[in-house]
C-alpha cells in the first residue's frame, strides 16, 4: 500500500474500532479558550488594558467556545459539518457561559481571597493568582463545570485535562465544588467526578476524594452515573496525601484529615483523623 492507502485505512479502522469522529474539539482551541476565559476574569492580570480590548477578548473567547461545542456535540465519526441544530444550540451554550462571566469572577476572587488568609506564605493577591497553580485550577475546573451543568458533552472534560497536565491538579468537571477553596501546593490533587465539597474546604498536595469500589451490573460491565465519591463538608481541611474514599463517605463540617490518613467511612463534624505511626530515632554510623 501507499501513503494515501494506509491513511484511508488508519482512519477508516480507527472510527471503526473507537467509534470515534473526525470531528471533536481541537486541543489547540482548548488552550486558547482556557486562556481567554482566564484573562476575561481577571483582566487586569493578563494582558487587557482596555474596556474595548477586554470586550474584543470576551467575543473571540464567545465564538471559539461556540465552534468548540458544536465540534463536542457534532456525533457521526466521519460527519461533515453538522446540522444547522447542533450550531444553534452551541452558539446560545456559548452565549449563556459569557452571561456567567461575572459569576465565575466572583467565585475566583473568593477562592483567592481564602488561599491569601489561610496560606501564611501568600505574601498578596499578586503572588497568589500570578504563581499559585490552585487557583488556575480552580479557575479552569469551575468554566468546565458550568459548560458540564449545561450539558456539554467531552469539552469540559478536555479543559480540566488540561488544567491537570499544567498544574498537577485533577478536578473532574462533574464534581461539585463550593466557593472559598484554597488548593495548597498543589501536585497530586484528585477529585472524582461525583465528589461534593462544600465551602470553605483547605486541600494540600497529594490528597484523593476518590471511589473505593466499582459496581458493575449482571452483565459484568461497570455502573455508571451513581455516586462513588465522597462529600466534604463546609471548612474541612484535608492535609497532604490524605485518602478520603466512597460515594457514602460523608466528613463533617469543621473536621481535620491528617497528613497520610486513610479515610473510608463517616466522620462527625469536629472530629479530627490522624495517621498514627512509631517513629524511630537511631544514631548516624559517621565515620570520622
Amino acid at each position: 500500500m501507499n501513503t494515501q492507502e494506509i491513511a484511508s485505512h488508519l482512519l477508516q479502522n480507527s472510527c471503526r474500532m473507537f467509534k470515534g469522529r473526525t470531528c471533536h474539539p481541537e486541543p489547540e482551541a482548548i488552550r486558547e479558550i482556557v486562556l481567554l476565559t482566564r484573562s476575561s476574569l481577571l483582566p487586569n492580570y493578563f494582558e487587557v488594558e482596555a474596556d474595548r480590548r477586554l470586550a474584543d477578548k470576551i467575543e473571540r473567547l464567545r465564538s471559539v467556545l461556540a465552534e468548540q461545542i458544536h465540534r463536542a456535540s457534532y456525533q457521526s465519526c466521519l460527519g461533515s459539518g453538522g446540522t444547522e441544530e447542533t450550531r444553534k444550540s452551541a452558539w446560545a451554550k456559548a452565549d449563556a457561559f459569557i452571561e456567567h462571566l461575572p459569576t465565575l469572577q466572583d467565585f475566583v476572587y473568593e477562592d483567592v481571597v481564602e488561599t491569601l488568609h489561610g496560606d501564611p506564605a501568600a505574601s498578596g493577591h499578586d503572588e497568589v493568582i500570578l504563581t499559585y497553580p490552585g487557583i488556575l485550577a480552580l479557575l479552569i475546573y469551575r468554566a468546565a463545570n458550568l459548560l458540564h451543568r449545561f450539558g456539554v458533552p467531552l469539552l469540559p472534560r478536555m479543559m480540566t485535562e488540561y488544567g491537570h497536565r499544567t498544574t498537577g491538579v485533577d478536578l473532574h468537571p462533574g464534581a461539585t465544588i463550593g466557593r472559598g477553596i484554597m488548593i495548597d501546593h498543589a501536585t497530586g490533587i484528585v477529585v472524582g467526578e461525583t465528589a461534593v465539597v462544600g465551602n470553605h474546604v483547605k486541600i494540600y498536595q497529594g490528597v484523593t476524594l476518590g471511589a473505593l469500589y466499582f459496581p458493575k451490573d449482571e452483565g459484568g460491565e461497570l455502573v455508571r452515573h451513581i455516586k462513588r465519591h465522597p462529600t466534604v463538608e463546609d471548612y474541612v481541611v484535608l492535609y497532604a496525601n490524605s485518602t478520603v474514599l466512597g460515594g457514602d463517605t460523608v466528613i463533617g463540617h469543621h473536621s481535620v484529615i491528617g497528613s497520610n490518613a486513610w479515610v473510608t467511612q463517616s466522620v462527625m463534624p469536629y472530629s479530627k483523623v490522624v495517621y498514627e505511626t512509631e517513629s524511630v530515632v537511631r544514631p548516624r554510623n559517621v565515620k570520622s
